[in-house]
């Protein structure tokens, strides 16, 4: 890379996290994050009139926004919102929103050149797009940094960045590997470069850097965990917050001993209909301030088991989702948590229903279930689990040193002795295991697609 390109890459990095900080990181902003603050402690009954008047607002925007929702009667106050959204608003998912513009989407799916346009990922074969206004921008942010908040983050604290941000060239072949954003004292990684032998120096700059917390995909925290497993070293992050896929047990166990902190996640997606936090003492809050979250059985009915989520947008008044079901599920936890905020827990995500696998007799089977195959096995860099058949997985495997014949009669047995003795299973070698094209690596795929 030329010294004027890299100056040029250098500069387009300035522009544009110079722009995302003077849009979000404003004394509004700060006042946002501290009224959220301190909605999380008030009682239920206190939340409740909030809550009800933010559902009551999202739902009058979409009979003004949304032409499949134009001739749905406003004769309703915020106080009755959740029995008319019941009542009169249907559930939907990606099939309505893939191709319909002219019924859910305002404008017919038109812009004005200052709306934001937030895609989908794609992972479950349908990439999408949804729009949204400057003020549900500026609420996410909001959302994300009381996260941030609960582990003891305060702004101007270094903190650093490990998702799917090119922040410098894919095949740029010597340091640095990643930007230094000045504006919030941010070291930005880039995660294609966790790999031999750029990784020495990603480490060592991290090292350096010291940074409070760390953002990351669950998958490049786990594979900078792995890298320094391989060399016996660690680092000393106090927080690292993981987002966009699943943390499994695995990944959670090694990530905290190789990085020194406490992993805390958080839960939401694209399409913002639901965003969930967990607390410095483990549990998943769902932040009812954030949208109107329901759990369906698979008829769409409440329910307190396993469901699908169903979210209902609070913030975004330029295309307001209304009982919106995303592929994710989970259930509630009728508890309380001793960390002293009231907002409703849940169960783990268990992420994709796309991608949930399947024992030979059609029952689903828990990734931390999957997670016990591999413990106690050495030689393994990186794996994948795949579902290519009805009752057939395929193990993917990339050896490392010490990797053999053992091993790959030991992960089929694993399979046999602690998932379903009557699963068909072939282990694969493999060089890599492919990324999605936002670098998210899928530790569980389901390719057969099975629908129950």
């Amino acid at each position: 890379m030329s010294g004027l390109a890299e100056l040029r890459n250098d500069l387009r990095n300035e522009v544009r996290y110079g722009l995302r900080f003077l849009v979000r990181e404003s004394t509004v902003g700060e006042r946002r994050i501290r009224s959220l603050l301190a909605n999380e402690r008030l009682a239920p009954e206190e939340l409740r009139p909030i809550t009800d008047q933010l559902l009551f607002d999202t739902l009058k925007a979409a009979t003004r926004q949304i032409p499949r929702y134009r001739s749905i009667r406003v004769d309703f106050t915020a106080a009755n919102a959740r029995e008319v959204l019941a009542e009169r608003f249907p559930i939907i998912g990606r099939a309505e929103l893939v191709g319909g513009e002219g019924e859910f989407f305002p404008k017919a799916g038109s812009t004005y050149p200052w709306t934001a346009v937030g895609r989908t990922s794609g992972t479950s074969g349908t990439p999408l797009k949804v729009y949204r206004s400057l003020d549900s921008v500026l609420w996410e942010n909001a959302f994300i940094e009381r996260q941030f908040r609960w582990a003891g983050y305060q702004p101007g604290m270094p903190r650093a960045y490990l998702r799917g941000d090119t922040v410098v060239p894919i095949n740029k072949s010597e340091p640095p590997y990643w930007f230094y954003n000045r504006y919030n004292n941010q070291l930005v990684l880039s995660s294609r470069h966790l790999r031999e032998p750029c990784v020495e120096a990603l480490i060592a700059e991290l090292a350096r850097f010291k940074p409070f917390m760390i953002q990351a995909y669950p998958s490049t925290a786990y594979e900078l965990a792995l890298l320094l497993e391989k060399r016996n070293a660690s680092l000393r992050i106090p927080c690292i917050f993981t987002a966009s896929e699943p943390t499994y047990p695995h990944q959670r166990q090694l990530i905290e001993e190789r990085l020194g902190g406490r992993v805390m996640e958080y839960y939401g997606m694209a399409e913002r209909v639901a965003y969930a936090s967990e607390c410095e003492r483990g549990n998943l809050h769902v932040n009812t301030d954030y949208s109107h979250v329901e759990i369906v059985d698979d008829d769409g009915q409440p329910t307190s088991g396993d469901g699908y989520i169903v979210g209902t947008t609070f913030h975004n008044t330029v295309m307001p989702l209304v009982r919106y079901r995303v592929s994710d599920r989970t259930r509630w936890r009728n508890e309380s948590c001793s960390c002293g905020r009231t907002y409703p827990l849940v169960e783990p995500i268990t992420g994709k229903f796309e991608d949930t696998l399947y024992g030979a007799r059609g029952q689903r089977i828990s990734p931390s279930v999957v997670t016990f195959i591999f413990k106690s096995l050495d030689g393994i860099e990186r794996s994948q689990v795949a579902q290519i058949g009805e009752s057939e997985w395929e193990i993917r495997v990339v050896p490392a040193a010490g990797y053999g014949q053992s091993q790959r009669n030991r992960l089929v047995q694993n399979v046999r002795e602690l998932v379903d003795p009557d699963l068909n299973v072939t282990v694969r070698e493999v060089d890599d295991i492919a990324r999605t094209s936002a670098h998210k690596y899928r530790w569980i795929v389901n390719e057969y697609r099975r629908r129950s």
